[in-house]
């Protein structure tokens, strides 16, 4: 889910930084997080103040230094104050990672143009926009007007579930190909995000967000969101759980089901991790970290919640405790795990949607025994003819599937009613 919180910094933190009081590595010693940061370097950049975004963006590439953006602004503020060498060697950085940012077109990198150093920053990020990797087309939905997001399989029938945030539903694609409306049309529900089957208990779970890309949006409904719980039997809604309220706006992306019933959602707004436990009148928060920013796919591995976040990575959250413990997990270098947004459990392992960088990806991610180490990040598929505008993953017969041109990228609500009709694809890869 690409809804990303509006990040507030300090203003004493932004004061102090724009003038000069305070500088990168101590900006960062002081605790300030990388968002913070990210917001002092715009506004120095805005203000043409380059020394001092140049140092604030070298403070919060300390505190992520995988992050494309970081680097990539961090070599423009160096070009910019004619720390050409510096600029270079960052860019080398930014390509190592796989990912290609558009440097060529910036024109703060014009005193670099035409250089060699620079023509070969140019070819490598040429070979990362190459096809990488191999996905093959399982279901073609043409002529769809929605934001297709969410994704189901359900084995004992071979009906594929898919969410719809735009038209506020889901659709049931059966195993004779035949597309559906599976739900009826509820004004309490919003717009259809992740969805999760329990087969247990009969139920399809959805996760359902209020925003401005979904029809009938009102700006009261803004911040609002819920749990859904749908009868596989016959389709109806046998309960709306809200997020409960803090005063805070919330948009649940993502959601769970563990084998007893119990049901997790990402709140990426919150930021919040939520459970709703079967029987109970209301979700309860399971956990808040102040390292979580924007948190999206979900996927469980005994007691260990695995769960992305599309501005730091990757986390373990371990369940075993009365007080779960939240773990950040480094990627291994030369590569990046912002971005990401679904996850599916995998052995050994996930396969993550990592719609947060250029080229989107599908990518597996290793994990040592334990779950407490990322120790491989595999590149299962990217820049492939049409796969692109993804969404989020499951599992088709054990091989990860995943939602491309999801109509995300083609839709403005300020501009058109409707997303304009489009053909959503629905691409496997490889069992690993």
């Amino acid at each position: 889910m690409r809804v990303l919180p509006r990040l507030l910094f300090r203003f004493a933190v932004g004061a102090s930084l724009a003038a000069g009081m305070i500088g990168g590595a101590g900006a960062a010693d002081a605790g300030f997080s990388h968002p913070e940061l990210r917001r002092v370097a715009e506004a120095a950049y805005a203000r043409k103040d380059f020394d001092a975004a140049r140092e604030a963006y070298a403070a919060a590439l300390a505190l992520r230094p995988d992050s494309p953006r970081y680097l990539h602004r961090l070599a423009a503020t160096q070009a910019l104050t004619g720390k050409e060498s510096d600029a270079l060697a960052t860019l080398r950085r930014l390509t190592a990672l796989g990912i290609a940012t558009a440097v060529e077109r910036d024109p703060d990198f014009a005193t670099l143009q035409g250089t060699p150093a620079f023509n070969a920053i140019r070819t490598a990020l040429a070979a990362n926009r190459e096809p990488r990797g191999e996905a093959d087309l399982l279901v073609e939905l043409p002529g769809r007007t929605g934001i297709i997001e969410g994704i189901a399989f359900r084995e004992r029938t071979g009906d594929l579930f898919l969410g719809d945030a735009h038209h506020r539903c889901i659709w049931r694609r059966n195993r004779d190909g035949q597309i559906a409306r599976y739900t009826a049309e509820d004004e309490s529900l919003f717009g259809v995000f992740g969805l999760a089957i329990d087969e247990p208990r009969g139920a399809l779970w959805a996760a359902t967000t209020a925003l401005p890309e979904m029809s009938g949006f009102t700006k009261e409904q803004k911040g609002h969101a819920a749990l859904a719980e749908f009868s596989l039997v016959n389709s109806e809604l046998r309960r709306l759980v809200e997020v409960p309220g803090d005063g805070r706006d919330h948009a649940l992306g993502d959601l769970l089901v563990t084998s007893e019933g119990v049901v997790f959602a990402a709140d990426s707004v919150a930021p919040v991790i939520w459970r709703y436990i079967p029987g109970a009148e209301e979700m309860e928060k399971l956990v808040e970290h102040p390292d979580f920013v924007s948190l999206q796919g979900m996927a469980l591995s005994g007691q260990t919640l695995l769960v992305a976040d599309y501005a730091n990575g990757l986390f373990a959250v371990d369940l075993s405790t009365s007080t779960p413990v939240v773990r950040a997990l480094a990627p291994p270098p030369h590569t990046t795990l912002l971005g990401l947004d679904g996850l599916v459990a995998v052995p050994g392992g996930l396969v993550a949607v990592q719609n947060g960088v250029t080229t989107q990806r599908v990518v597996r991610i290793t994990l040592d025994a334990g779950l407490t180490a990322i120790t491989g990040v595999t590149v299962l598929a990217s820049a492939l003819p049409r796969m692109d505008d993804l969404a989020l993953v499951t599992l088709v017969n054990g091989r990860p599937t995943f939602i491309a041109n999801a109509g995300w990228d083609s839709f403005d609500p300020a501009k058109a009613e409707h997303p304009p009709a489009h053909a959503v694809r629905i691409f496997q890869t490889a069992a690993p």
